[in-house]
């Protein structure tokens, strides 16, 4: 079987590329939920993210003929995030190519090169997602600056002490440099359970609350030890244990670990308010195997193009500060 442009691009595209996307769908817990739940953002300069920041002040109790208020109240503004642009490549040499012309050489030289660039895509998108870029750059916005206080995102800046309603409903420093064993001792002031309590407790808010909390193996694992210490056993999320990843549940909330998230944090999300967009032409498009003028290769490009949004960061929170080591 002969490398032809043809052949090999539709190879790579019917039979590796939707696998491909789903294990970089499946990489993590986070690209699994918020990657899957992607939509389609409308075509424009900005992604605009619509954001509900008052109540109406036309409201009231009436009695028969009384007048009604129907004066018209500003209550909705859009947060602006930008497009940000991300690919992955997979070339082969001519040296490759020549070396590798039987059907079976060629097949198994596609998997590897396809499997590197998933490899790279998994990656990127993990380590992104828990960074603290602020989307003024070429990568999207990371949690640890959309949940924060006193900082600019999606074009409102809270840093003057205004708009306050757009910061994270709850960020704890654990105070001191506390010990895996002090957050699993009951009696000790970081005890993991008061301080997952205090925050889920300040995020819960008219029926909305967190739909899952991420954090490192180092604290997961001091929060299950909390559970056994008090003959208290969590249940567990069964369609993320289906998916592959361990979990507990506090509260009906899954507790899980990502092997992204930075050493000593934990993570509360609502679901409801955070997003991934994505351009409807650019959700991990392949776009077949080209040969470069100045080169003796081919190569094909994996593209996306999208954005992290947040239309609530009042309903987010984390904790810095815990241990990250036994």
């Amino acid at each position: 079987m002969a490398l032809n442009y043809d052949n090999l691009s539709a190879l790579t595209k019917n039979q590796y590329i939707p696998l491909m996307v789903d294990n970089i769908f499946n990489s993590n817990v986070l690209t699994h939920r918020l990657l899957r739940k992607s939509k389609a953002g409308a075509s424009g300069m900005k992604v605009l993210q619509p954001v509900e920041y008052a109540k109406a002040d036309a409201k009231g109790f009436y009695s028969g003929y009384d007048i009604l208020d129907t004066s018209p109240t500003e209550v909705f503004t859009d947060a602006e995030y930008d497009w940000k642009q991300c690919y992955a490549t997979i070339s082969i040499s001519g040296r490759e190519e020549a070396l590798n012309d039987g059907a079976e050489r060629v097949i198994d030289l596609l998997e590897a090169k396809v499997k590197n660039a998933e490899k790279s895509l998994k990656d990127m998108f993990g380590t992104s997602l828990y960074g603290t870029q602020t989307g003024s750059g070429t990568d999207f916005v990371g949690l640890q600056h959309m949940i924060a206080s006193a900082r600019s995102l999606g074009g409102i800046d809270t840093s003057g002490g205004d708009y306050t309603w757009w910061d994270a409903g709850s960020v704890k420093a654990v105070s001191g440099t506390p010990t895996y064993a002090n957050i699993t001792d009951t009696a000790h002031a970081s005890f993991i359970q008061k301080l997952i309590r205090e925050t889920y407790g300040v995020l819960t808010i008219d029926g909305q609350k967190p739909s899952i909390i991420v954090t490192t193996q180092v604290v997961f694992d001091a929060y299950e030890e909390s559970l056994v210490a008090q003959k208290r056993f969590g249940a567990s999320s069964k369609s993320l244990a289906d998916a592959g990843f361990t979990n507990l549940l506090y509260r009906g909330t899954p507790v899980v670990v990502d092997d992204h998230c930075p050493a000593g944090m934990m993570f509360f999300l609502n679901e409801n308010y955070i997003r991934f967009r994505h351009h409807r032409k650019r959700n991990f498009k392949f776009e077949g195997f080209q040969k470069p003028v100045n080169q003796d290769a081919r190569v094909a490009k994996i593209l996306w193009l999208g954005a992290l949004t947040c239309s609530a960061p009042r309903y987010m929170g984390k904790i810095t500060g815990l241990p990250s080591a036994y």
